[in-house]
């Protein structure tokens, strides 16, 4: 990547085969998590990107699959605003 280009903004793991990057947010209580998983909602809408989600009472577990066949600048920019989503709200993320 040159110095331009995004970097895999912190907590994420980037996996080849396939080309998907992934992540754990969480959180203190049900009551956070549901409303970080409503903020998520409305960032899809807009966005119209939808991660696959695996959630529980106090983590959620983010999936974004490559747009192509292998993880693009703009994969990792995506990465990028779900982590600012979930700022400051998450502990230990």
């Amino acid at each position: 990547m040159t110095e331009t280009e995004p970097t895999l903004a912190p907590g994420w793991q980037a996996q080849q085969r396939p080309p998907l990057l992934t992540r754990r947010f969480e959180f203190g209580s049900y009551a956070e998590t549901r409303a970080w998983l409503d903020t998520l909602a409305g960032w899809s809408e807009r966005s119209g990107v939808y991660p696959d989600l695996n959630f529980g009472r106090t983590y959620v577990n983010v999936t974004l699959g490559a747009q192509g066949s292998a993880l693009q600048p703009d994969d990792l920019r995506l990465a990028a605003e779900v982590t600012a989503l979930a700022a400051p709200s998450p502990v230990g993320a």
